[in-house]
């Protein structure tokens, strides 16, 4: 499958670059609980600086459209990959927690313009019949990268540190940021993707597509949920005593889940539809967060978030194909993501900073209860987008 995934020529490069993407941004995370004992900081403090990767994804959300249609889609992509290169690099010179700040930022520019761009131009590269499951593949692949990048991060950080751990992945994704930019230069055609114009849609009317507006909700109270979920497991884990260097290990567990959940629910949302898929995945992760917070058992906890990392990032290819469904009438998707982004990416940003507030008042396990009930509300604009009509579209924009 994998072979298939990345055998397809027009997305190959795409791909390469979205297995690095979340491979780099998984990675970063997994530092959160080594710097957090480093530094002495609590998980409010430590939410901050995951919020601030989603941050830039709220600034840059509509923007990277823009700078997309007229740079080019890859272009962009890859100077993101140096920039988050740039930011690893600068973490391990860091010597305090206010010195992480612009680092996180600067990495967080890298990570926050992909996912807006790659959806654009796989939406723009795919039929309507099999978009969910090429949303799928999409989303899928980027799961090699957290399995594969992250797996040893944190053995690495137990035997060298975070500061040299940091050095090193950022100097190797520096390394192979240059290479891209020397194959672009040598070939720029063979990283054309299919692209189209800005002027087919305008944000207003997108604002006025009651669809749109349903399936971005969704996807917001959604965020809410995934975003902060792999940044406070590893916490979890350590609150009921698990061993340190073994983060990493439970890390690749949880994505191999992830990449089970993307490849089959964007199947699955082919055949019965995305809004069927998206509720009852929310129900089932809901009671899995539930079991998770609640046993002492770790064997239990990693068994629970392989199944949990099914439907957490499962969702994904579902509700960003109910997005193009909402907006398909257009003709384009670019803007369509870059504004779902922006809603997604502002829930996304603050759901760490507030469920890191809760665990320090309260204790995480109360965070994880309200991952729960948050991840429930998320059914009610997916009924909504449901019984909604799909808009037809108009005779000017024809």
């Amino acid at each position: 499958m994998i072979k298939r995934l990345i055998s397809q020529s027009q997305f190959f490069y795409l791909h390469l670059l979205h297995i690095l993407n979340d491979g780099f941004n998984a990675s970063l995370l997994l530092f959160l609980p080594f710097i957090a004992k480093d530094f002495h900081v609590n998980l409010t403090q430590v939410g901050l600086l995951g919020s601030l990767l989603y941050c830039v994804s709220v600034v840059l959300a509509i923007p990277s459209a823009y700078i997309s249609a007229k740079f080019g889609g890859m272009k962009i992509l890859i100077i993101a990959l140096l920039l988050y290169s740039l930011g690893y690099i600068g973490i391990s010179f860091a010597s305090s927690y206010v010195l992480l700040f612009p680092m996180f930022l600067l990495a967080g520019i890298g990570f926050g313009v992909f996912h807006p761009i790659g959806f654009s131009l796989v939406a723009h590269s795919s039929s309507k019949s099999k978009r969910g499951a090429i949303m799928g593949n999409f989303t899928a692949i980027g799961e090699i990268g957290k399995v594969g990048i992250s797996a040893l991060v944190t053995l690495i950080i137990v035997y060298l540190g975070w500061h040299l751990t940091a050095a090193l992945y950022g100097g190797i994704a520096f390394v192979i940021g240059i290479i891209f930019v020397v194959a672009l230069r040598s070939n720029g055609s063979r990283f054309h993707m299919k692209e189209t114009p800005l002027m087919a849609i305008k944000i207003r009317d997108l604002l006025k597509n009651k669809r749109f507006l349903f399936a971005s909700f969704a996807n917001c109270i959604d965020s809410f949920s995934n975003s902060s979920l792999f940044i406070f497991l590893p916490f979890l884990l350590l609150y009921r005593g698990a061993d340190p260097a073994l983060l990493g290990t439970f890390a690749a567990a949880y994505f191999i889940g992830t990449f089970a959940g993307k490849s089959v629910l964007g199947r699955l949302a082919d055949k019965v539809g995305p809004t069927k898929v998206f509720i009852g995945s929310e129900i089932l992760m809901a009671l899995l967060v539930i079991i998770v917070a609640m046993t002492v058992s770790i064997p239990l906890i990693v068994l629970c978030s392989i199944v949990l990392g099914i439907f957490t990032k499962g969702t994904v290819p579902v509700v960003k194909t109910m997005i193009v469904e909402s907006v398909e009438h257009h003709g384009n998707f670019q803007k369509a993501f870059g504004v779902n982004s922006l809603f997604s990416a502002v829930f996304a940003a603050v759901s760490p900073v507030l469920l890191g507030f809760i665990s320090d008042t309260y204790t995480i396990v109360t965070a994880f209860i309200v991952m729960a009930v948050m991840t429930l509300f998320a059914i009610v604009p997916a009924i909504l987008f449901q019984l909604a009509k799909p808009e037809v579209r108009s005779r000017e924009a024809r």
